[in-house]
């Protein structure tokens, strides 16, 4: 509700929301320099002392700062303000300037960033996944099969996926019954086909499996089925996560984890286990995707938040294929920028 309601401000009223950022980021000035002074203020802004007088009245007024003979601080009305907009803020205003910078230094296909950190910030999580619902969206047409990875941010998108062709077909990337029953992929291809009214297929397999079993199971015919859609999807959405989390999440023995460990490893994606350099670790044998079969469809989105990812995130960067859309927050931004 709340988004559509920014979003239709947007179109309506778009000076409003940028001249209230533009008020929130002299609060926010003057809460970290306090006090201060006019001229002071005026630089650390870029703006002319004649705007920045009206603007410091408009404040006034609104019991929103303090004008003293020392300088100008903050109000504790203001001190709330800035603290109960913080939340919203990701709502508002997405930072395109740092996703500018990171293409210049990534040759990815686009890459989103939304401020904040997810770590913090529920609605951060939330807005990544209306981003990654949206730019899905745009990329899907009649007949398109989409390839799902299991994941906290992925089984939020069907929540703001809009249907807009008919015959979709959403299918489990792997296989992973090892982990919350919510956040596997075959929990979120079914909450995607009914957001679109389209179709999906389950794939019942373990996360880990011998190589022996493995071989048995892909001649099941279902399976058979999905391993041929995956071969044939276009489109693959999949969430990157932290080695060693994933692996807590899908039970791994504790010999992996001290491979893990050993190994220092940082990310995991596909079920592939990576180090900083982008060396693979530990790799899990399961039904799926593979890491080299993303280089073969016309779109990935991959998608993080949250400060503990930034180093899977900076890692993942060194295998991700060309064709990745990837979506991340200010905080992991920042990280790969720095």
């Amino acid at each position: 509700m709340w988004q559509s309601l920014i979003d239709i401000q947007k179109s309506i009223v778009p000076d409003m929301l940028s001249h209230m950022l533009k008020r929130l980021n002299i609060l926010s000035c003057i809460k970290n320099e306090q006090p201060i002074g006019r001229r002071t203020l005026a630089r650390e802004l870029g703006m002319t002392e004649r705007v920045l007088r009206s603007e410091v009245d408009n404040l006034l007024e609104l019991n929103l700062i303090k004008v003293e003979s020392k300088g100008i601080s903050i109000s504790d009305m203001g001190r709330q303000t800035l603290i109960d907009v913080e939340p919203f803020l990701t709502l508002i205003e997405n930072r395109d300037d740092l996703a500018v910078q990171l293409k210049e230094k990534y040759s990815l296909k686009d890459i989103f960033v939304v401020r904040g950190d997810a770590d913090h910030n529920s609605l951060v999580k939330e807005e990544l996944a209306r981003l990654m619902a949206g730019e899905l969206t745009a990329n899907l047409s009649n007949r398109t099969i989409v390839s799902v990875a299991g994941g906290s941010t992925m089984a939020l998108v069907s929540k703001f996926l809009k249907p807009k062709y008919d015959d979709l077909l959403f299918i489990p990337a792997r296989g992973g019954l090892g982990e919350d029953v919510a956040l596997q992929a075959n929990s979120i291809v079914s909450r995607l086909a009914q957001a679109t009214s389209g179709e999906h297929r389950m794939l019942y397999a373990p996360d880990s499996i011998s190589k022996a079993s493995l071989e048995l199971l892909k001649e099941e015919p279902m399976v058979r089925e999905v391993i041929d859609l995956n071969n044939r999807s276009s489109l693959v959405i999949h969430g990157i996560g932290d080695a060693l989390q994933m692996a807590a999440r899908r039970n791994v023995t504790p010999e992996v984890i001290s491979k893990l460990e050993h190994g220092n490893a940082v990310g995991e994606v596909f079920g592939f286990y990576f180090d900083a350099d982008g060396n693979v670790v530990h790799k899990v044998d399961t039904i799926g995707l593979q890491l080299e079969d993303l280089k073969d469809k016309n779109s990935i989105f991959a998608v993080a938040g949250g400060n503990g990812k930034k180093e899977a995130v900076k890692a993942y960067l060194k295998l991700a294929p060309q064709n990745t859309i990837l979506f991340i927050d200010e905080v992991i931004a920042e990280h790969l920028l720095g």
